[in-house]
């Protein structure tokens, strides 16, 4: 595994809004102020992203973990979040393009129903990124759950 320079270029510290997609609650969209930290990892091997966010003024915080395959396209991640994925660590693969966009996907158990994916997306924007997190259904249609985007601190 390893990170190319277009995910190299994240490294740093970073501030956006967090919008949180909950269409079954009274307020569908939750928005709070964010921020990421990027870092290198393991000798340029995998790129880290530590955010934090709240949710009812309660502080929040995730954790993805990317490498890439430096043969091909081949994406590994693992991931986690205080509020979305509490004490379970989710390993996603999938594919970065040309451009840099990385999209990987795991799945999380819904009890008495069959398992549900979790797709999430980062992609270079002028002067920053979009970190975009989808609920993907059995029969697979997505819907946004959580997007930012980040901008320098």
């Amino acid at each position: 595994m390893s990170i190319d320079q277009k995910l190299s270029d994240l490294v740093g510290n970073w501030k956006g809004t967090n919008r949180l997609h909950a269409p079954w609650m009274p307020q569908p969209l939750q928005m709070s102020d964010s921020t990421a930290t990027v870092r290198s990892k393991m000798n340029g091997q995998f790129l880290a992203i530590e955010y934090t966010w709240s949710f009812e003024n309660q502080p929040q915080e995730g954790l993805l973990i990317i490498g890439c395959d430096p043969r091909s396209d081949a994406v590994q991640a693992v991931w986690t979040d205080s509020w979305h994925s509490k004490d379970v660590l989710m390993l996603c693969n999938g594919s970065r393009d040309t451009d840099g966009r990385i999209s990987v996907i795991g799945q999380y158990a819904v009890p008495e129903h069959p398992d549900w994916g979790w797709r999430t997306e980062i992609t270079h924007t002028p002067g920053g990124f979009r970190y975009a997190m989808y609920n993907v259904s059995p029969d697979g249609a997505e819907e946004i759950a959580v997007e930012t985007d980040f901008e320098p601190a």
